[in-house]
């Protein structure tokens, strides 16, 4: 994984820096600071506006206007030549066939599927951010055990090469040691890439410098019961939405009723005002209209494919449901493997350290050779790192079970120290 100029760049525009940074802090800059949840928040607050602009079902209207017109090329005396008009005009839907209240339907239920959503999406995040905070212990405390590592390599480097000094020893035995020392710190220095890589993932995700990072565990939640996650309710608003969309399309079928008032002003010029004594100086109009369509070659095209667009919707559903649970159930048994993986690590890493002991102590007293010793060594190393790795994971996997659950992620935001 390389660390790319563009990231180097995103980072030096973040808004500030926190250090030793725990993880409750860490959740709540990312759910102020990330972008993605901002992006999000300008959704909801779009989708809002869009509903309210439809929320009078019975589509009032009033328009001011004015209009000129003349006639010219042989006029009778009975026409007017130019005409001036001004109006206000005022209208309403008296029956529209249900469309407008269906508009206002779906755009309702497409703003819950959009608030649904971004729920799902936070949680997503906040998963990614615990990852990567746990991902960071797991790389640090691999480095402090690879650093041990080189420290008990270097003393018996030392130890070895003074016997070499004297001539008490080879110099194989000697460099057998140097060796392993250089890989050791060869290790170490790709475990420190990996967790500045880490770092700077984890900084561009909650939108803020951070350079270390404390012992928060999460917390250990009781009796969970699997619920619905915001994700299924997301995609039962959209497909409620879609159904809507048909009825929008059937109303065209259906009779619409509108009722029209308009104030007119006229002003006229070029007549013969012998004759057109009694023309209007001002007039009220009241129309109701009523119409019906009774065929055109869209209409049922349009119903069609919305009736498809909603089947899909149902079948998104109907699958999203089912891996819903599955993943539940998934992540419980995870969490119940982790625990067992942590007991295994850490009886494994309790007879690690014995055997070093006892192969240690026979080293120095020269009973076995310098490749036992580093196996002992290596072996010990290793199940410190796998023992660190499962009380991480188990950490990552209570987020995944949480998570998954359908639980309020304002919960998991109450961290143990």
């Amino acid at each position: 994984m390389k660390i790319s100029y563009k990231k180097l760049i995103l980072l030096a525009l973040l808004p500030f820096s926190l250090n030793a940074t725990t993880l409750e802090e860490i959740m709540q800059i990312t759910l102020k600071n990330n972008a993605n949840i901002k992006a999000m928040d300008y959704d909801v607050a779009s989708k809002k506006e869009t509903l309210k602009s439809v929320s009078n079902t019975m589509n009032p209207t009033i328009n001011l206007g004015a209009n000129y017109s003349r006639l010219d090329l042989d006029t009778r005396s009975s026409q007017v030549g130019a005409t001036s008009t001004g109006y206000l005009k005022f209208g309403v839907d008296l029956y529209d066939g249900g469309k407008n209240s269906s508009i206002k339907k779906q755009k309702s239920f497409e703003l819950q599927s959009t608030k649904f959503g971004k729920e799902t999406s936070i949680k997503e995040i906040l998963l990614q951010v615990v990852q990567l905070f746990y991902g960071i212990k797991t790389v640090d405390e691999n480095i402090k055990a690879y650093e041990d590592k080189s420290k008990a390599l270097n003393a018996e480097y030392k130890r070895e090469k003074q016997k070499y000094d004297l001539k008490m020893v080879t110099i194989d035995e000697v460099l057998k040691l140097q060796s392993e020392y250089e890989s050791n710190q060869y290790i170490i220095e790709d475990l420190k890439y990996q967790r500045d890589d880490l770092y700077q993932n984890l900084s561009l995700l909650v939108g803020a410098h951070i350079s270390s990072i404390d012992n928060s565990k999460l917390p250990d939640l009781k009796n969970i019961k699997y619920k619905q996650s915001t994700y299924i309710q997301s995609l039962q608003s959209s497909l409620k939405a879609a159904n809507e969309n048909i009825k929008q399309i059937s109303a065209i079928k259906k009779p619409k009723i509108r009722l029209e008032d308009s104030i007119n002003i006229y002003h006229y010029d070029d007549y013969d005002k012998r004759v057109l004594k009694d023309l209007p100086d001002q007039q009220n109009q009241l129309m109701l209209s009523f119409n019906l369509n009774l065929y055109d070659s869209s209409t049922s095209s349009k119903k069609q494919s919305a009736m498809l667009a909603k089947l899909v919707k149902q079948e998104q559903l109907n699958y999203a449901k089912s891996k819903d649970r599955v993943l539940f159930d998934l992540a419980k048994k995870k969490l119940s493997t982790q625990k067992a993986k942590i007991n295994s690590a850490k009886s494994a890493l309790k007879m690690a350290n014995s055997v070093y002991d006892i192969i240690l102590t026979k080293y120095q007293n020269g009973i076995v050779d310098n490749i036992a010793y580093l196996d002992a060594l290596s072996k010990k190393t290793i199940n410190r790192a796998l023992y660190n790795q499962a009380l991480n994971n188990y950490e990552i996997a209570k987020a995944n079970y949480y998570f998954s659950s359908g639980i309020d992620y304002q919960k998991v935001l109450k961290i143990n120290f």
